[in-house]
């Protein structure tokens, strides 16, 4: 652990926590592609990232005095699979090369791009019959890159249901999801100690960013820094894909 990490991975953090508390989203896909482009090897980022992820998201739940069981209820099926499929990715990480780990990260970049930046909608009426599914697809993505939360927010944001009534089941999705890879890479030897010091290191870092980010939401164009956000995401996807820069 040097100062040129701490200081550089913080300002890292920092940002895509601040992109998070803006735009709901960001802390890993703009950290993951920047840690691991400079700093980190994708098994070393993983961990850190779900870690950081797992505090932001417990922070956040204890503040919320609403929360009841009826919140678990609610999307049993969608915790439940992304639950197992987290843990259940483990077996795999081992054969997931560099490569393969940018594909999967850059197509994930690209497709959050382009669904910010046209605006591709549909309609799911009947949305029970996918928590299975995609709270798999989350799950797999948590443990592998960190950001298993891409594909439920875009699922429920093409819902007929109130998007407020399901904050709080998110939130415990996404922490279900984080215990989830984490005790996967501890049961598959993927949680170097070295994990745990880097999490602590920056978490001061992410918490200064998100309430920086929340406080400066009513004071910006949000919807012009969507696209800035968009096109930024779309141009690290496309890298990470073919490694052009």
């Amino acid at each position: 652990m040097t100062l040129e990490i701490i200081f550089l991975g913080g300002l890292i953090l920092l940002f895509s926590s601040i992109m998070k508390g803006i735009a709901g989203f960001g802390t890993a896909l703009f950290a993951m592609p920047l840690l691991t482009a400079f700093f980190f090897s994708p098994a070393e980022a993983r961990p850190i990232i779900v870690s950081i992820n797992l505090m932001l998201n417990f922070f956040i739940l204890i503040k919320e005095k609403n929360f009841t069981l009826k919140n678990f209820t609610a999307l049993g099926p969608l915790i439940i699979s992304g639950f197992v499929f987290a843990v259940g990715t483990g077996f795999f990480l081992g054969y997931v090369d560099a490569r393969i780990f940018n594909i999967i990260l850059g197509s994930l970049l690209v497709f959050t791009a382009l669904n910010k930046l046209i605006g591709f909608n549909f309609s799911i009426k009947h949305y029970k019959p996918y928590f299975i599914p995609v709270g798999s697809l989350g799950g797999i993505l948590n443990t592998l890159i960190g950001a298993g939360g891409v594909p439920v927010l875009i699922f429920f944001s093409n819902t007929p249901l109130k998007k407020e009534s399901f904050r709080l089941n998110i939130l415990l999705y996404f922490f279900a999801i984080n215990i989830g890879a984490i005790t996967s890479f501890l049961i598959f030897g993927d949680y170097p100690l070295e994990a745990l010091g880097y999490t602590a290191v920056f978490t001061p870092f992410v918490i200064i960013g998100s309430i920086i980010g929340m406080r400066a939401l009513g004071r910006i164009n949000n919807q012009l820094f969507q696209r800035l956000v968009a096109v930024l995401l779309l141009v690290m996807g496309i890298d990470s894909i073919l490694n052009i820069l």
